[in-house]
């Protein structure tokens, strides 16, 4: 089963944007190689041999940018029940324990950062948070062991 790339419209309008710099760029790569082809003998032309690689690691990442989008399911369309935490929720949670309490927005894989409060669905306290109402607790297994929480807010914007 081929995995789903979650993210926002605003993240997936900006691959686009990086896909169509790319596409720009192999053009470019496309009319160096032409020059440097008419330089004459390929097998000591530094500029082609440059020129022909950096072709090769566009199209690797146009490549697999493409493999991406096509796998890309825009959250700000889905349809999901805004009474359960679900991707594309803003949630704030407390540790039962310390009383700390930390604020995320549940996103796909590509957009995570937890630097900037984002926490992929596939993590493990997002895991355990998925389809969690306001007020409930649950337990995370953490590297420092098993971790209670509540969920104490959850909003979608």
């Amino acid at each position: 089963m081929e995995d789903t790339f979650y993210l926002k419209r605003e993240s997936y309008e900006k691959l686009l944007e990086e896909l169509k710099q790319l596409k720009d760029q192999k053009q470019i790569t496309a009319k160096e190689i032409g020059e440097a082809a008419a330089q004459g003998d390929l097998k000591e032309n530094a500029e082609y041999m440059a020129a022909k690689e950096k072709q090769s690691e566009l199209l690797i990442k146009i490549d697999s940018l493409e493999a991406k989008l096509r796998k890309t399911q825009i959250i700000d369309d889905l349809d999901v029940d805004k009474s359960e935490a679900r991707i594309g929720a803003t949630v704030t949670i407390v540790d039962l324990e310390t009383g700390n309490e930390n604020t995320y927005l549940l996103v796909g894989s590509m957009e995570s950062d937890p630097d900037e409060g984002k926490l992929s669905v596939k993590s493990p306290i997002a895991v355990q948070i998925l389809g969690k109402k306001a007020g409930d607790e649950f337990e995370v297994d953490l590297p420092k062991g098993i971790r209670k929480f509540k969920l104490v807010k959850m909003e979608y914007s």
